[in-house]
């Protein structure tokens, strides 16, 4: 395997776009806690870095090994770049082992509280395309995309630097497990991180629209078989309505600064690569805007989080 191959094969380019939601998270706890924990945070990214390229290496395996299509699985980067099958799966697993201990390493620079999270978004990255229910091959890649590589991520930027605030902690008085849930402050991370949900729901969403013939042919029946396209695409505009009412509600309830307001900038460029897509969905041609449009949300969040900062 040349190094050119790895890298398609584990689809390094989506790595940036992979950690802008944590990114925010993080600055959002310096915005709102003041606080920050460089090293939980640079094995939280590395971390972040792995699961990252193990769930494309994986989905890339999990999809030649399970692929009905014979066009399909010819095209596949493990056929089409004849990447041997054991490589391939030593690749994987090499990831997957260097995300789980990183994990360990973070929980233990934290709180026993953030296992049940980033092990909820582990099960996820290996059983999505894994098994024989893997959760491809059903309506629920949109939500679990939402929360895995938006809420979540989101939160656990946040967590890795906020985690002796307190507000989601478990803590041990003799025998007993206490486990501490503050949703005066848990509430507010919600309601930012539901934008960040929304990016990567409609990412998923507008992937699976593009694809629904070729998933059909390859058994794979995602939200889009069962609403339709028309019926897609208008949950599809209400994810960017309901992303943007976020954000006005939680500025208006003083959880973001004014600054945030800076976010309506990018809503004629958002609005145009919407209506793009809604006039044709291609694969090779408009699916590439809602990638833009996440970096759009993702980046003006962080940045006019950062400006919060620097001027608050």
């Amino acid at each position: 395997m040349t190094f050119k191959t790895f890298l398609n094969f584990t689809q390094i380019r989506t790595l940036p776009v992979a950690l802008l939601s944590p990114i925010a998270g993080v600055l959002y706890a310096i915005y709102t806690f003041g606080t920050f924990h460089w090293l939980p945070t640079l094995l939280f990214f590395i971390g972040l870095a792995a699961i990252n390229l193990f769930v494309s290496a994986w989905n890339n395996l999990m999809d030649y090994k399970k692929a009905l299509d014979p066009a399909y699985k010819k095209w596949n980067i493990i056929a089409h770049e004849k990447i041997p099958l054991k490589l391939a799966w030593g690749i994987c697993l090499s990831f997957l082992a260097i995300d789980l201990l990183i994990g360990i390493a973070v929980t233990c620079l934290t709180n026993l509280a953030i296992l049940p999270v980033g092990g909820a978004a582990l099960v996820v990255a290996v059983f999505y395309t894994f098994g024989p229910f893997a959760f491809s091959r059903f309506p629920l890649g949109e939500v679990l995309a939402g929360l895995c590589e938006g809420a979540i991520g989101f939160f656990l930027g946040i967590y890795v630097n906020s985690f002796d605030a307190e507000y989601f902690f478990i803590k041990f008085d003799g025998w007993h497990m206490i486990w501490e849930w503050d949703f005066a402050v848990l509430l507010p991370i919600v309601l930012v991180a539901i934008m960040c949900f929304g990016m990567n729901f409609n990412v998923m969403l507008s992937d699976n629209i593009c694809d629904l013939a070729q998933d059909v042919r390859n058994e794979r029946y995602t939200l889009v078989y069962f609403l339709k396209v028309p019926l897609s695409l208008t949950l599809y505009k209400l994810i960017y309505l309901l992303a943007g009412l976020v954000i006005l509600a939680a500025i208006a309830l003083h959880i973001l600064s004014l600054w945030s307001l800076l976010m309506l900038l990018i809503a004629p460029l958002v609005i145009r690569n919407m209506r793009k897509f809604l006039s044709v969905q291609k694969k090779s041609e408009t699916f590439i805007l809602q990638i833009q449009n996440l970096v759009l949300f993702n980046s003006a969040l962080a940045i006019t989080i950062l400006i919060g900062i620097l001027t608050k």
